[in-house]
């Protein structure tokens, strides 16, 4: 099967008016055919709804949250290996989406992607011994214009049972992994270094932690960064630069829920990629860092020696 990544995130929030105005300074576009829906570049979905709306799946956590996550999967074949690989666990909506819940008790479902290919100048940099920009000025940016949905972030009850049901039943696959406290999982062998990532939750109960947006580079976290605070939203932390997947991010509380991040250049992965594990302190968090203590305690993963 060919999971090709985060097709749409719904959330349940209790202030939609707040939840929107959010979603729009942080560079997404509302959906003219969807009032409820807000898109990256590429078309990939947040959907936002009424905490106590009758239709949304229940929710792991009290407040905003996340209350679905969509998998985008690249033929109706991939659909056909999921319903099996999940047994009777499924539900089938005319349109073929495959709907279940995973062990948290997350609603999830699958289904043709409707992400978009977009092309875009990249970035281009200079270095000693290595010239690429000549006669032609760096980009600046006054806001974020987000890519993609890059992963999601859960705290779990029983991050061993979590990991047996996406690597077991969906082929998700191990990056890397802090020794029995978390896991990086990317949905397919090519591509993001993570789309999940889960932790043990310090209180033994499921959570929603954050989602990550891609964007082109450091330059556009930094403007896109500049540009919430300037709308009056509370950085959490960052700027900084992750020492596992190596990208640069920038943290902020969300009215939906959890953080949301800012993020550029993390490792992209192939078959050929051989996970880590490392054990939890704070000096491997990150890099480099602004607005952040020694101890972020259980919003944020950390690890005890830097990868090589």
């Amino acid at each position: 099967m060919r999971i090709t990544g985060i097709d749409a995130v719904v959330f349940g929030v209790t202030d939609v008016p707040l939840a929107k105005r959010f979603l729009g300074d942080w560079g997404l576009v509302a959906d003219q055919d969807d009032d409820a829906c807000f898109l990256t570049r590429d078309h990939t979905q947040i959907v936002v709804h009424d905490s106590v709306a009758d239709d949304l799946p229940p929710a792991i956590d009290v407040g905003s949250t996340v209350r679905e996550v969509v998998w985008g999967v690249a033929c109706p074949s991939d659909l056909e290996e999921i319903a099996a690989a999940l047994a009777g666990d499924v539900q089938v909506s005319d349109d073929g989406t495959i709907r279940t819940t995973d062990p948290m008790g997350l609603a999830i479902s699958f289904r043709l992607t409707q992400r978009r290919s977009v092309e875009d100048v990249r970035t281009q940099t200079n270095a000693p011994g290595a010239t690429a920009r000549v006669d032609t000025r760096a980009p600046f940016y006054t806001r974020a214009a987000p890519y993609e949905v890059s992963h999601v972030v859960f705290g779990a009850a029983d991050l061993s049972v979590l990991e047996d049901f996406y690597v077991g039943r969906l082929g998700f696959i191990v990056s890397d992994r802090y020794r029995g406290r978390a896991v990086f999982l990317r949905s397919a062998p090519n591509g993001n270094h993570h789309h999940l990532f889960v932790l043990n939750s310090a209180d033994s109960r499921p959570h929603f932690n954050h989602v990550a947006f891609k964007v082109r580079d450091i330059h556009e976290v930094i403007g896109g960064g500049q540009h919430i605070v300037s709308r009056g939203w509370e950085s959490q932390a960052g700027p900084g630069r992750h020492y596992l997947s190596s990208a640069c991010f920038w943290y902020f509380h969300s009215p939906l829920g959890g953080a949301f991040e800012y993020a550029a250049d993390e490792d992209i992965v192939s078959e050929a990629w051989q996970p880590g594990e490392y054990e939890m302190s704070p000096d491997i968090f990150t890099e480099w860092k602004f607005n952040l203590g020694t101890d972020v305690g259980s919003s944020m993963p950390i690890a005890a020696s830097r990868p090589t």
